[in-house]
């Protein structure tokens, strides 16, 4: 029964999806619109924890000024929805204008080197287009993603990703393949999002972030050091409505160098600077405070 509802709900919404994603982006932008009114102002959505994560990272602002950036984010949000969709009809030439690398020379040197890559990034922008930048990569690039509960839209999604050169790889499965990549000599850029929220028991290291000690991830320096990969810290700006930039950095060339969590540290450092210069950009949804010792 289960899959029968799951089928049922796929075959209705689908067509949905696929015929939203065929309009020109300035009406999708007008649909957007409309969804940050129901969002924000109709049924407030969970806007108490962005509300309480904006007041955690910026103390020293204003209750207007941060009210301005809760605004904006949920603008962005709305923005990112309507994006998403799109990615199941966009040409690739067309999201490459949307959604392009400043500087891949710095990937292209560490291929060139004969080295596969650890691109460390967090929810900034519009993460999810990072996708469609395969083409512009000498890298065979690979991202890890949490499968979807209903399988019929996971391989969908799966396939409708798959036209962009880029291995999605379910979480459960990341470890054997950066092992296989690597036995294989491969040379791949393995994607992390570092900024989600471990369980407190489970966490090997806990840092400040936005003045908060918290629980952080730590699975990429690991895998940095284990095979010697270099890591390039990546950050989103938006340029305006739908247009993106991915920045890198290198933040180590030779991890098995770097003291322990050295790496983590200053990956976080770097991500909180990006996120202060445009907050608005960043995914306040997830409480990011949680677990917060003080």
């Amino acid at each position: 029964m289960k899959k029968i509802l799951q089928f049922s709900g796929f075959v209705l919404l689908a067509p949905v999806i696929t015929a939203v994603s065929l309009l020109p982006f300035f009406l999708l932008y007008r649909v957007s619109d409309l969804l940050y009114v129901i969002l924000y102002h109709l049924v407030k959505y969970r806007r108490d924890v962005v509300r309480y994560n904006l007041s955690v990272a910026f103390p020293e602002k204003t209750d207007s000024e941060r009210k301005k950036i809760e605004k904006e984010f949920y603008r962005h949000l709305a923005d990112i929805f309507v994006e998403m969709i799109k990615t199941f009809t966009i040409a690739q030439d067309k999201l490459n204008r949307h959604f392009y690398l400043k500087n891949p020379e710095i990937l292209n040197e560490i291929y060139d080197r004969g080295q596969s890559v650890i691109v460390y990034g967090g929810h900034q922008g519009n993460w999810e287009w990072i996708f469609g930048v395969g083409k512009q990569l000498k890298h065979r690039p690979m991202a890890i993603y949490k499968k979807l509960s209903n399988p019929f839209f996971d391989k969908w999604v799966l396939q409708t990703r798959s036209r962009f050169h880029m291995d999605l790889i379910p979480t459960f499965l990341a470890k054997r393949y950066i092992q296989t990549q690597e036995q294989n000599g491969r040379k791949t850029a393995y994607g992390f999002l570092g900024d989600q929220n471990p369980l407190p028991h489970k966490a090997k290291l806990w840092l400040p972030f936005f003045g908060k000690e918290v629980p952080v991830l730590t699975g990429a320096e690991a895998i940095a050091k284990q095979y010697g990969i270099p890591i390039v810290f990546m950050e989103i700006k938006k340029l305006k409505r739908g247009y993106y930039e991915a920045e890198l950095s290198l933040l180590t060339d030779k991890p098995g160098q770097n003291p322990e969590f050295e790496i983590t540290r200053e990956y976080f450092k770097r991500l909180e600077n990006s996120i202060r210069k445009q907050p608005a950009y960043y995914y306040w949804i997830h409480r990011r405070f949680k677990h917060a010792r003080k």
